[in-house]
């Protein structure tokens, strides 16, 4: 394999590399292959991988994430498949998580594979709760909670009417998989790659960390230019996903400093400490920044405008609403802000009141 020169922007140290093109697969370093996958919506691309592999029937493939599912994700597997990638089966496809730009073709890749799917139990349940028609996952409970938090109503009235996305994008769930439990280890060729668990950007988000020549395969917990969103979800109103991401993200601070980040979106890196401490900033700034917004009773959807400064299509709206409820709670929760409910029904946060 060709040596990889790295070069250092912001304290990371990237890849001059270019990334590979679609439906191409390169070596990125000892047993892992890079592949990138198109996505019709920002950032334009998920990541996923291919570790070389190896059992009793010979050489073999395990590929990490499924890709979004849509056709030109659908092509390039199949001219990866038969391309680079091609002269070794595929036995399993590990998946970091259930949101759609990740599992979403895991159906699909299985059957043409013949492998099965491996993931969290906490992602499966949540992707079969999401696909199908339940209490905990009905696009009524998501409205209802975001209008407590000041959502009007024409657009809540606008979300019912839309209905729940995750079914009608995804299409297809595998009815079997087998369980990865946090912190089990999976033998994978000649190494072994330990299963880290993190919270707060989904429910049971698997990374996966390989410590002899160390590589992390850090799905969305540790993107390298973006925070991923972090959001309250309606099943668990009063949950503190901020402070569960930034607790997670922090227990990659031991992995050891010359770790190869391969992230879900942007280009691999080393410099794990340094994009701890970045992302630990910028939600510091961005908590500061609501509780100077909270001089006086705010609901989460007055903040919308402050935080986000272009207009948000309905979808948008979703996880802005969920991102920034979960920012107020955590300043709830920690003590920072006081939260009331008015007699409209709606959830206010605001600065305590000065003690004479």
């Amino acid at each position: 394999m060709r040596t990889r020169r790295y070069f250092t922007v912001s304290a990371l140290q990237f890849s001059s590399s270019d990334s590979p093109s679609p439906g191409r697969a390169v070596p990125l370093a000892r047993g892992v292959w890079w592949l990138r996958m198109p996505v019709a919506f920002a950032p334009g691309h998920v990541n996923v991988w291919a570790l070389e592999d190896e059992d009793e029937r010979g050489p073999c493939w395990t590929l990490v994430e499924a890709g979004f599912p849509d056709d030109a994700t659908r092509a390039s597997w199949l001219t990866a498949l038969t391309g680079d990638l091609g002269g070794r089966p595929v036995r399993r496809i590990l998946v970091t998580h259930c949101h759609p730009d990740h599992f979403g073709l895991g159906q699909w890749l299985a059957e043409q594979t013949g492998a099965r799917i491996w993931m969290s139990l906490g992602e499966y349940l949540t992707a079969q709760a999401w696909f199908g028609d339940t209490p905990a996952s009905g696009i009524d409970l998501m409205a209802d909670f975001f209008r407590l938090h000041g959502l009007p109503a024409e657009q809540t009235d606008a979300m019912r009417r839309e209905g729940s996305r995750y079914r009608r994008t995804v299409g297809a769930l595998p009815v079997a998989m087998r369980r990865i439990l946090p912190g089990e280890a999976i033998t994978i060729g000649r190494d072994r790659w330990q299963a880290i668990v993190g919270y707060g950007h989904s429910p049971e988000h698997l990374s996966f960390h390989r410590p002899h020549d160390p590589v992390l395969i850090a799905g969305d917990m540790l993107l390298p230019k973006i925070s991923p969103n972090t959001p309250t979800l309606p099943f668990e109103p009063e949950a503190d996903a901020v402070g569960q991401y930034l607790d997670s993200i922090e227990r990659f601070r031991a992995l050891d400093p010359d770790t190869l980040v391969l992230p879900a979106h942007g280009d691999p890196y080393r410099g794990i400490a340094a994009r701890v401490d970045a992302l630990r900033a910028h939600h510091a700034e961005r908590l500061d920044q609501m509780v100077a917004l909270c001089a006086r009773p705010t609901a989460a959807f007055d903040l919308l405008p402050h935080l986000f400064k272009r207009a948000l299509d309905s979808f948008q709206t979703r996880f802005a609403m969920g991102e920034v409820i979960a920012h107020l709670n955590h300043l709830f929760l920690t003590g920072r802000l006081r939260r009331e409910q008015h007699a409209d029904g709606v959830f206010r946060f605001a600065q305590h009141e000065i003690q004479p």
